[in-house]
């Protein structure tokens, strides 16, 4: 199979080929030598995919990596060629210079070229020039650390037999990777001392399987050492400790406790009969985090409150990877050492310089960092293939320290055309199992979930700066960075850079640093918290992401945005837009419109009419006009959300009905302005919108039309109303069959459908009310939904009204996880044999009277937690105080399964 460097290579060539093919068969002015010259590129190309393809069975090795770059490269400019020369929509086909004349002798000397560029890189080899030499700081030791750690002896062969036999028994395999799941969540923790406990009575295989997960995590490279000792074996309390230490290959000198102080260890302590053997020793063992260890390696004379500030960017960096502590501090000791007779020992500077640089100590492996430098490019070089790893690569666009909206990081990577697999693009579910491989490797962590999906994300601190020095080192980006241009000093074999990320800079700085970047082909710019760039010279844009950006005030600036014309994805959220002019109409292959948080009010018919348009993000007025035929063409997939209001003609009604892709919408109410109308009036004002003379008797309610989208192949999935009245109206229209699998209503209803019609709902698997002021009684007639998997109740202002919500047995039969979040929960009653699939409970309450779970004579009390058989975890408000912590967690021990109790993560304010 091939490697992901050879796929996304030929993938780009091949997606030029057929391009070149395209521009030959569409475009009739294409005659004579530009004709002949197009073909030959062609054909030439195809020569060198075969070529390439060749070489890579053949394992050609470094020569071939270096011909995967130039032909990337090359495949690149002849298509950035291609666009800038037959751009897309023009009837002529073939562009015009300014003075009227055809520019065909330079098409033919750009033809020419490309010619020798292409026998250039396939008959490539090393020359004496330094042509060869690629400036990629790891990429010598990549390989060899990737090959390394596939390495056995013969005696870790055969313990792997035995441990494989050994996990061959009945119900090994299912608990051992339960135990796994165990060690890997609490190494998601902060640093602390972490116990699992196995226990049961002799005979039942609990030595095997610590055996099995131990042999496991032996095998992998996640601990710094693992130790196996058995208690029964130590004739006093004494004799463990020293045990331990020596099976850790320590020779005994120093304690288990300072031993064990800055390494990440896994220790097994089998046939522990008497529990005074693990109270004896669990003192022995470090509590406290690393961050202590990283100013005793400093050293304590060094914790000034100065240096200590300082150094906070490098605490921030590392995060609680205690080996990056350790380089960090081995680096910061070495420089005071250095200079300790000239300006006294460590300095703030050091400490700056430190933080500043630390990704590209750690991607050059210096000293100091050799170590941490190697477990980084281990866990980077075991992804699947390069598509994951540029993909990875690509997180280094986005700021440090903010949480990364995973749907806006699938969306872009797909309008890059980075997530491929079998050599085509991939859909946004398809991508989602890129994001879905980093977080199980741990390297991508999840920050926000909201209905069972990570909404936002993050890399891991030491992570992050180890890929924005790789992704720089690669050409893969260019960074500024608080006016400071992060890029590569040469250019690797004339690769030029084609993504560019402005963060947190002045005006000045990015004037200043992008002096040396060639903006002509940059296909992605990416600007937070910085002004704007001038645009002109980045024709070539397929991503442009301005969130937060001001500088709309000038129509000259949204007039240059429609001139980039091959902009695949547009983000101007938070921005001070506040139209958007007719002139959109040019961006044909517009596939991503973000506009929330703007002063966009009105959604100009242009918008509907874009070709590729797939999402919507705003919340806006559809303008008049928009007709049948225009929603028939239109490839909408998102509309969210579309306030609806009062108008003249049918344009809400034709994209519900006619826009044939559209699968998930959400809506909004009319403005409040219009708030106090009475029910009658609002339907006589509806009846406007849509034409209808006559009373309210007589007038059909917009989301009549949706109801038309409940079944067949064009039916809507996901759906969200953000209004009172329409949640209601919506309630009374529901009805089965229905193809609807995500449903969210946001306002107050007077009722919920019939049982009959909830057990027919068999597509509804996740579903959110939202400030309903619905009754525990109502509520509780829910767990009809045979088919849901995700609920979330939610009361806004002033809590659940008074009632119990009550789940008798066989209710919610398929429900995985149930939210209730409010300031004052209902009274919660599971009886047995109820919600038997579920595995997570949040109960989302800040009040600070809540009481502990099993306590009488309180509305908010919990009965019944032990009848949810399956519930591995318990979610509880951040602001929870640790004295109920502690009471849900003794309740959780009462528990068969001990399911876990945490807090939910704080809410992250979002800046603009």
């Amino acid at each position: 199979m091939k490697g992901g460097e050879v796929i996304q290579a030929v993938s780009l060539a091949s997606s030029v080929v057929s391009k070149l093919f395209d521009v030959i068969a569409r475009e009739k002015t294409i005659r004579g030598k530009v004709k002949r010259g197009l073909d030959s590129i062609r054909q030439e190309m195809k020569l060198m995919i075969h070529d390439i393809n060749l070489n890579e069975e053949m394992n050609q090795g470094g020569t071939h990596e270096i011909k995967l770059v130039l032909l990337k490269e090359l495949a690149c400019d002849i298509e950035d060629f291609i666009d800038v020369t037959w751009v897309p929509g023009v009837a002529s086909g073939l562009v015009f210079s300014a003075t009227g004349i055809e520019p065909r002798n330079d098409i033919l000397g750009t033809i020419d070229g490309f010619k020798e560029r292409i026998l250039s890189v396939r008959n490539w080899k090393p020359g004496g020039d330094g042509s060869s030499h690629v400036e990629d700081g790891a990429g010598a030791c990549s390989c060899t650390s990737a090959a390394s750690g596939h390495s056995h002896s013969e005696e870790a062969t055969r313990s792997s037999q035995k441990e494989e036999k050994e996990a061959n028994l009945w119900g090994i395999c299912k608990h051992r990777e339960l135990l796994c799941e165990l060690l890997s969540e609490a190494e998601r923790q902060p640093p602390a001392l972490k116990v699992i406990s196995i226990v049961g009575c002799r005979g039942v295989g609990k030595t095997t399987l610590a055996r099995a997960v131990y042999n496991h995590c032996r095998a992998s490279d996640d601990y710094d050492c693992v130790a196996w000792v058995v208690a029964s074996e130590c004739h006093h309390r004494g004799n463990l400790p020293s045990k331990v230490l020596k099976e850790l290959g320590s020779n005994g000198i120093c304690s288990l406790q300072r031993f064990l102080r800055d390494k990440r260890c896994l220790i097994v302590i089998d046939d522990v009969s008497d529990p005074k053997v693990w109270k004896d020793i669990k003192h022995e063992f470090p509590e406290e985090g690393p961050k202590k260890v990283f100013w005793e390696k400093v050293g304590e004379k060094n914790r000034t409150p100065a240096l200590q500030r300082a150094a906070q960017g490098i605490l921030t960096k590392c995060g609680d990877l205690p080996l990056a502590l350790i380089s960090a501090a081995n680096y910061l000791r070495k420089q005071g050492q250095i200079v300790l007779h000239e300006a006294g020992g460590i300095t703030v500077k050091h400490c700056e310089t430190a933080a500043r640089t630390l990704g590209q100590k750690i991607l050059h492996q210096d000293a100091e960092f050799s170590d941490i430098s190697k477990a980084l490019l281990q866990c980077y070089n075991k992804l699947p293939n390069s598509v994951h790893q540029s993909c990875l690569l690509y997180a280094s666009v986005f700021p440090r320290g903010r949480p990364i909206n995973s749907k806006v990081l699938l969306r872009r990577l797909m309008a890059e055309g980075l997530v491929v697999a079998d050599g085509c693009p991939t859909d946004e579910e398809d991508a989602k199992g890129f994001l879905d491989k980093f977080i199980d490797c741990c390297i991508i962590e999840p920050v926000e979930i909201n209905n069972d999906r990570v909404v936002r994300c993050k890399v891991q601190s030491i992570m992050l700066e180890f890929i924005i020095h790789k992704a720089v080192s690669k050409n893969f980006i260019a960074l500024v960075d608080k006016d400071e241009l992060l890029s590569n000093k040469g250019t690797v074999l004339g690769v030029r850079v084609r993504r560019l990320s402005v963060q947190d800079s002045s005006e000045e700085g990015i004037d200043e640093a992008v002096k040396g970047i060639d903006l002509s082909v940059m296909r992605s710019l990416t600007i937070f918290g910085s002004p704007l760039l001038d645009l002109q010279a980045c024709k070539l844009l397929r991503v442009l992401d301005l969130e937060g950006c001001k500088g709309f005030w000038n129509d000259d600036v949204f007039g240059i945005i429609c001139n980039l014309l091959f902009l695949k994805y547009l983000n101007l959220r938070h921005t001070d837009v506040v139209h958007l002019p007719a002139k959109i109409r040019s961006l044909k292959y517009l596939e991503t419109l973000d506009i929330r948080d703007t002063g966009v009010h009105v959604v100009p018919t242009e918008v509907i009419s874009l070709p590729r348009l797939a999402h919507l993000f705003g919340q806006f007025k559809l303008a008049h006009g928009i007709k049948e035929e225009t929603s028939k063409k239109s490839r909408l997939q998102t509309l969210a959300g579309v306030v609806v209001t009062k108008q003249e003609d049918q344009s809400f009604e034709n994209i519900i009905l006619h826009a044939g892709k559209l699968r998930k919408v959400k809506i909004y109410e009319r403005t409040s302005q219009s708030s106090n109308i009475c029910p009658s009036n609002r339907r006589l004002r509806l009846c406007t919108y849509f034409g209808r003379p006559g009373g309210a008797s007589s007038c059909k309610s917009p989301l009549l039309q949706i109801k038309e989208r409940f079944t067949g192949n064009k039916a809507l999935h996901v759906l969200s109303i953000n209004s009172s009245y329409f949640s209601t109206e919506f309630v009374n229209y529901l009805q089965a069959p229905c193809a609807i699998t995500s449903l969210k209503l946001r306002g107050k209803l007077k009722g919920l459908p019939d049982t009959t019609t909830l057990e027919q709902l068999v597509n509804l698997n996740k579903l959110m009310l939202i400030s309903t002021g619905l009754s525990g009684q109502d509520l509780s007639a829910l767990q009809s939904l045979a088919y849901l998997q995700y609920l979330k109740l939610a009361e806004e202002h002033n809590g659940f009204p008074a009632g119990s919500f009550v789940v008798k047995s066989g209710g919610f039969p398929s429900l995985n996880r149930l939210c209730l979040e409010a300031p004052e929960l209902p009274q919660l009653e599971f009886q047995p044999g109820s919600m038997n699939s579920l595995t997570i409970l949040d109960l989302i309450c800040p009040h600070p009277d809540m009481p502990e779970p099993g306590s009488s004579g309180s509305r908010s009390s919990v009965v019944g937690l032990s009848n949810l058989e399956n519930l591995n975890e318990v979610i509880l408000h951040y602001s929870t105080m640790e004295q109920k912590m502690r009471a849900w967690k003794e309740e959780a021990l009462r528990h068969k399964n001990r399911p876990s109790v945490k807090k939910q993560p704080k809410p992250i304010i979002h800046a603009a």
